[in-house]
């Protein structure tokens, strides 16, 4: 990555969101950041009394302070300033937080002053960025911070923190010493053919390029868990006019988001709404119930959810007590029974007396996941999310202890990496020669080096840390 081109000029940003709040923390770091500090903050208060600036301050200490304007000397607020010096900062540079009082107008006067005094606006994810190039994290532990930041469920945060503490850059590092081993040999080979062109030696490097193909093919499918946590697991809620879908999606809901009456058809499009199910982000799709209808609106509406049934990853189908096994055996035409599961609804008005030959059914259309519930009531709501929780455990067919890959661009690299492998696997053993396996090889951990940023190109860094927000 080309760091000629980089602005060294300290810069400083707002890291707590816009608005009106307790405290809003300013960040100002960068070489020189505390000639500028010592221009603008008047230390009041610290642990050693013959500190009398911020530059005098040691690393990893606060001080009560006021903030004024170099200008004019008008106190802008009384703040408390912590000092982390080179290289242990957050950005691997001396840095400041200045936590002040919340409001807009402080935290827009801090700012104002600061850059008059000589710092520049940050830009996005500058000072993750400004870590990233001082080598305080590599490029996959980097984007963990904003997954943390971003994430709202508790597995979101710990697949999050697993990836900012090292876990999967040290699984990528074993990956690639295992290459570089296979390149070694190959480097052997090429340099002395008459020793060490064995069949030993080839098998040796057919064999550490299946076993990291292995090793990445189980990263790979760690991602469909993975996207569950980052894009929400998408549950279509479906099934005929007044089976309960929106009861249970207000009972989810814990609010009437939809408008439940016992007039058929009342749904006639999809509604969304964003939850926690045991601990897993999702998006619950309550749809327009399947039914042959010459209402144009309404078939409109039914279009929309046999769409919203091919698009999820978990599908419930809905029966009433009603509901007869022609109109499920229709339905379930459009069912994928590796991602279905029925709900048997409404258990406080008594049983399906169809219930015996739908189940005979479910069995010979492969479905076997079945569960009887009251949204109205509560009964047995704990199976719903039992069943979620079991839909994203087996995602992947990652036990709970493995890494996991939260990020596409982190998929697609691995993607790419694995099938370069397999091609230098073949081009081994059916004699093309070691020259091209080493060529992909090498290939492959460039795709690699990409995730940890070994690789990366300064474009695809600023692209990536574009998506941050100012201030991280």
């Amino acid at each position: 990555m080309d760091l000629s081109e980089l602005d060294n000029r300290p810069f400083c940003a707002c890291s707590t969101p816009s608005g009106t709040a307790g405290i809003g923390v300013i960040r100002l770091s960068g070489d020189g950041s505390s000639v500028i500090a010592d221009k603008c903050i008047k230390v009041l208060r610290a642990y050693d009394e013959k500190i009398s600036s911020c530059s005098e301050m040691p690393g990893y200490t606060a001080c009560y302070a006021q903030f004024k304007d170099p200008a004019d000397g008008r106190i802008i607020d009384n703040v408390i300033v912590t000092h982390f010096v080179a290289p242990h900062s957050y950005t691997g540079d001396e840095m400041f937080e200045i936590s002040c009082h919340g409001g807009s107008a402080v935290k827009q006067e801090i700012l104002r002053v600061l850059e008059r005094a000589g710092a520049r606006p940050a830009g996005r994810g500058e000072f993750t960025k400004r870590a990233f190039i001082n080598g305080k994290l590599d490029l996959a532990e980097a984007e963990a911070v904003m997954d943390i930041i971003n994430a709202d469920s508790v597995r979101a945060l710990d697949a999050a923190n697993s990836q900012m503490h090292g876990e999967l850059s040290s699984r990528l590092v074993s990956i690639e010493q295992d290459l570089y081993e296979a390149l070694a040999l190959i480097e052997m080979i090429v340099e002395f053919p008459e020793h060490d062109d064995t069949p030993e030696n080839t098998d040796k490097i057919t064999d550490i390029c299946k076993k990291a193909v292995s090793d990445l093919d189980g990263l790979i499918r760690s991602y469909a868990k993975g996207k569950m946590l980052t894009e929400r697991m998408k549950i279509v809620l479906c099934g005929k006019p007044n089976s309960g879908k929106s009861t249970l999606l207000n009972a989810i809901a814990g609010f009437d988001r939809a408008i439940v009456t016992d007039t058929p058809g009342t749904t006639r499009d999809t509604l969304e709404l964003q939850a926690d199910i045991a601990s897993v982000p999702v998006t619950v799709v309550d749809t327009a119930g399947l039914r042959d209808t010459s209402d144009e609106i309404e078939e409109m509406g039914i279009r929309r959810a046999v769409t919203a049934v091919s698009e999820a990853d978990l599908v419930f189908y809905l029966i009433a007590p009603d509901e007869d096994i022609s109109s499920v055996e229709e339905n379930l035409v459009n069912m994928d029974p590796n991602k279905t599961k029925v709900v048997f609804t409404k258990s406080d008005e008594g049983d399906n007396p169809h219930k015996d030959e739908i189940v005979k059914l479910l069995s010979e259309r492969g479905i076997s996941d079945r569960i009887e519930i009251s949204a109205k009531s509560g009964f047995n709501m704990d199976l719903f999310e039992k069943e979620v929780e079991k839909t994203y455990e087996a995602a992947g067919g990652l036990l709970s202890e493995d890494i996991m890959i939260i990020s596409k661009r982190h998929s697609d690299a691995l993607v790419s990496a694995s099938d370069k492998l397999i091609s230098a696997e073949n081009a081994v053993e059916s004699g093309l020669g070691v020259d091209i396996a080493s060529s992909v090889i090498r290939s492959a951990l460039d795709d690699i080096g990409a995730i940890t940023g070994k690789t990366v190109s300064a474009e695809l860094a600023d692209t990536i840390f574009s998506r941050f927000c100012i201030g991280k």
